[in-house]
């Protein structure tokens, strides 16, 4: 007698990555989770963001958002993992900081990088390299905790090898402490970031952080007022958008709210895309606050009733000249 065994439907499985759960699972929204799992259940297939977005329902600009999440995370390949195919228009690939443009041909560093030095020549680094031993030191005191041979390995990697000075990356250590991100798995990819941008001098550094404090306000202000808190950490798109609706269209906080009503009344769900689009319109009709955007509704709602009106009648007169003809 043969014995088989009845698998049901544990009889096709794929991986998912033990940091998904461990680290990522209480930050990651819903779509952001959704994206990831049918990425690596088709791990096989090509795919874009087109056919992403409509096997899950999900707006194609959101299946962008959520490629962009996991690739932060390091999850995803920068390089895009999910290559051109028939199925769609265009490969999801890794977009430039307005989120709205693709970035240059420029082949993006790969997130698997080469080897990292041994414990040996990193201890023998630390000897006769005084600054990189008062780098460690301070870092250390700024975690509250030892730097690990491996950690230690990944600064001398992000001075010798990506070309950022040691007063550079204790910038970048205490602006990355600042937001709560003491791991160094993200300070190594911020830290690759500034150097493919050349932020290798303090005033460089100084205007980088500026920014990003500025965007990481706006979307703290913007998540508030549209009860995010809770979602996780924003992407570049929702950055760069909240920095827009904030810094420079100067959007009052009754303003984003009713916009972000207006969407999820229309769409069921937050979409970035079309609350930039409402804004927008808005910010184009120099529209600023409740009041003038009843005038502004009651006006297209008048007009839109005399074009209706105009085109009844207008079709009244020319079925009574037709009707006419058989008198």
């Amino acid at each position: 007698m043969s014995i088989n065994l009845n698998l049901g439907k544990w009889g096709a499985i794929f991986a998912v990555p033990n940091c998904v759960v461990d680290e990522e699972i209480r930050l990651a929204s819903e779509n952001q989770l959704k994206v990831l799992l049918f990425v690596l259940r088709n791990s096989t297939l090509s795919l874009t963001e087109k056919y992403v977005g409509e096997q899950l329902n999900i707006a194609q600009e959101d299946v962008k958002d959520a490629i962009l999440y996991w690739i932060d995370r390091g999850v995803l390949a920068s390089d895009g993992s999910i290559p051109k195919k028939e199925m769609g228009e265009t490969s999801i690939q890794e977009k430039s900081e307005s989120g709205e443009k693709e970035i240059s041909d420029k082949k993006p560093r790969p997130v698997s990088r080469s080897q990292k030095p041994d414990s040996i020549f990193v201890a023998q680094r630390i000897d006769t390299d005084s600054e990189l031993a008062s780098l460690l030191q301070e870092v250390e005191s700024l975690f509250g905790r030892p730097i690990s041979s491996g950690d230690t390995a990944t600064v001398v990697m992000l001075h010798d090898t990506d070309g950022l000075p040691y007063d550079v990356l204790m910038m970048l250590f205490h602006y990355c402490h600042s937001i709560g991100r003491d791991n160094m798995k993200y300070i190594e990819k911020m830290g690759i970031r500034w150097a493919d941008e050349d932020i290798t001098t303090i005033e460089r550094a100084e205007e980088k952080i500026t920014v990003l404090q500025m965007y990481g306000e706006a979307w703290n202000k913007v998540a508030r007022i549209f009860g995010m808190n809770s979602t996780g950490s924003p992407t570049k798109a929702q950055q760069e958008n909240a920095n827009r609706w904030i810094n420079e269209w100067h959007f009052s906080e009754e303003m984003l709210r009713e916009a972000y009503e207006r969407c999820v009344n229309k769409k069921n769900t937050f979409n970035i895309t079309y609350t930039n689009g409402i804004l927008k319109n808005w910010k184009k009709n120099n529209i600023n606050s409740l009041k003038e955007l009843k005038e502004h509704d009651e006006k297209s709602s008048r007009t839109k009733r005399k074009k209706t009106s105009a085109e009844e009648t207008s079709y009244d007169i020319e079925k009574y000249e037709n009707f006419s003809l058989f008198d």
